[in-house]
């Protein structure tokens, strides 16, 4: 019986600028058409490729992912996304595509995208299938790319190997209560590759096929991409494939070895997708058009490891914690439809309250959190170069592509976004939310937690106004858990090199150290003023301190990933080096 299909809804416009990566899972076979179009069926997957830190803040990004239809023997045709946005990523699917056409990822680098003139569903994604108990729930296969027109970097094997097994392992247990465990188990030295960043399927197949990594449930393809030359066609700062849970595995590139950026498109691997920064005109929130007039602003979340990428791999936002699955009932609470007053623990603690859950009478949620320095928000009072505020955060649950968005608590006029990085809601002022259903109020910070109080119905006396919010517009361009048990050391592959191009380096092999260290207890907490403290340029190490904990790990959905850039002004860089 032959599967059913099911047309896609094609949208109007055809043209878009971006793409979705695909996975191999079915028979590419391009058949011509009557009508001069041909018949392409594969398996549709989701990417993003992300701009540096030090380009999201110069105006630098891209405004939605790539989309391509890959079929079992590699070979992929790139598809606009908005043509296909009614199918699912990772499922089969049978498209008829036209004639090549012009858009953002072009001038990228990237290969043109085919025109869609028909869509149809052949076969759901299939369920994410179980990790094998006692293993490693995400092993990393890490290979040394010099992709085509490239030259090797001076970045080592090592380098990236530690950074996986030691910041971002010691991460993502924390953050999950040990439901994600991440350890490099296969490591390969610098090879050349035939294929170039603008087909990044055929970059991953090739490198996948030189150092035998087979796809499967949390197995995880990292590719660390040479940085030389740094305007190489189609290269990103990184890219990941978009996966539906956090076993589902997937592939993904970095150009530089930055924990934060490993942790981020990882995350994108689980299923994350941006956290964003949502900024209306003098109002917390507003419509798209008129005195209230919004803005999503991609990665302008400096607080969450999903959103910009610098030197801070900070803890992941409730509503994103949320979404994967890791947040547990005990550290939640939520505001019925009268007054609810919380104390809230800080984040960081890994105990008591940590955040409390707000809906609205449409459904839409949003999620109360008290940043303070403790743990791993430490930074908040040793580096805090941004001004970025120690108190309460309030953040709305958000739709593709930017999953989680951090509200304005004292919201600027429009000419003063950019330089408005200060998001705190300020003790004894009420703000409204929901079109005035929900009012929310900080009565009190102290060094036990911060009180707050959410009342349902009619907004408060005093309180912001604000009007129905929409999908606003988005601006273009731009309790401790110790860490598992590493797995196995590593087994460096041969060293390969393609035809034609020079030799490289021999492979090393990188052991994975056994364990470890297992992350401080947070120590008591700190009153926090109700202004944010002045940065201090003095370098902190990498805070350890707990987030959420949980027993067991749920599945995310599928999710987009991208967004707009922070600022057309560029801000001081994020990374030191």
């Amino acid at each position: 019986m032959s599967p059913r299909r099911v047309p896609a809804r094609l949208p109007r416009s055809l043209a878009v600028a971006g793409a979705v990566l695909a996975v191999c899972a079915g028979p590419f076979a391009p058949s011509a058409q009557a009508d001069g179009g041909e018949t392409v069926v594969g398996e549709l997957v989701q990417a993003w490729p992300e701009t540096s830190p030090e380009g999201q803040h110069a105006g630098e990004s891209h405004e939605e992912p790539l989309t391509f239809v890959e079929g079992e023997d590699g070979t992929s045709v790139r598809v606009p996304t908005a043509a296909v946005g009614d199918l699912e990523p990772g499922s089969t699917v049978e498209v008829t595509v036209g004639a090549p056409q012009t858009d953002e990822a072009v001038a990228d680098g990237y290969e043109p995208a085919r025109q869609v003139l028909g869509a149809e569903l052949v076969a759901a994604a299939p369920a994410a299938a179980p990790v094998p108990a006692g293993s490693v729930t995400n092993q990393v296969t890490v290979v040394m790319v010099v992709p085509h027109g490239g030259t090797p970097d001076g970045t080592s094997l090592d380098s990236v190997v530690s950074a996986v097994n030691d910041p971002v392992a010691r991460f993502w247990s924390e953050q999950t209560g040990g439901a994600v465990t991440v350890g490099v188990t296969q490591a390969q030295d610098w090879i050349r590759t035939a294929a170039g960043c603008a087909d990044p399927t055929a970059l991953w197949d090739e490198a996948a096929a030189r150092v035998g990594f087979q796809p499967g449930p949390g197995r995880h393809l990292l590719l660390y991409v040479s940085s030389q030359p740094g305007d190489l066609p189609g290269c990103s700062y990184g890219l990941a494939q978009v996966g539906s849970s956090a076993a589902s595995g997937g592939r993904l590139y970095v150009r530089d070895d930055l924990p934060a950026l490993i942790a981020h498109e990882l995350g994108h691997n689980l299923g994350l997708g941006h956290s964003s920064g949502l900024q209306c005109d003098g109002t917390v929130e507003g419509t798209v058009e008129g005195p209230g007039a919004c803005r999503t602003a991609a990665y302008r979340d400096f607080y969450d490891v999903m959103g910009v990428s610098w030197d801070r791999v900070g803890s992941l936002t409730a509503a994103q914690a949320d979404r994967l699955g890791v947040l547990p009932a005990a550290a939640t609470q939520t505001a019925g439809p009268g007054t609810t007053t919380v104390t809230l623990a800080p984040l960081g603690s890994g105990g008591g309250t940590r955040a409390v859950r707000l809906t609205d009478a449409a459904g839409t949620a949003y999620w109360l959190e008290y940043r303070a320095p403790v743990g791993r928000d430490e930074w908040l009072g040793t580096d805090n170069r941004y001004r970025l505020d120690s108190g309460v955060l309030l953040h709305r649950v958000g739709a593709l592509p930017d999953t989680s968005l951090l509200l304005d608590g004292s919201p600027s006029p429009r000419a003063g976004w950019e330089a408005d990085l200060q998001a705190a809601l300020r003790p004894g002022v009420p703000v409204s939310v929901g079109g005035g259903e929900l009012t929310v109020t900080v009565d009190a910070v102290t060094a036990a937690g911060a009180t707050v109080t959410v009342v349902g119905g009619a907004p408060a006396a005093g309180a912001v106004a604000t009007a129905p919010a929409p999908a606003p517009d988005v601006l273009p361009g731009a309790a401790a858990t110790a860490p598992a048990t590493a797995p196995a050391p590593v087994t460096a592959a041969a060293p390969g090199t393609a035809a034609g191009t020079a030799a490289v380096p021999a492979p090393t092999s990188t052991p994975v150290p056994a364990s470890a260290p297992a992350a401080p207890s947070a120590g008591p907490v700190p009153a926090v003023p109700a202004e944010a403290a002045a940065p201090a340029e003095a370098a902190a190490s990498e805070p350890a301190g707990p987030s959420w904990t949980t027993p067991a790990l749920a599945a995310g959905s599928v999710l987009g990933i991208g967004g707009t850039a922070l600022a057309a002004r560029r801000l001081p860089l994020l990374r030191r080096r």
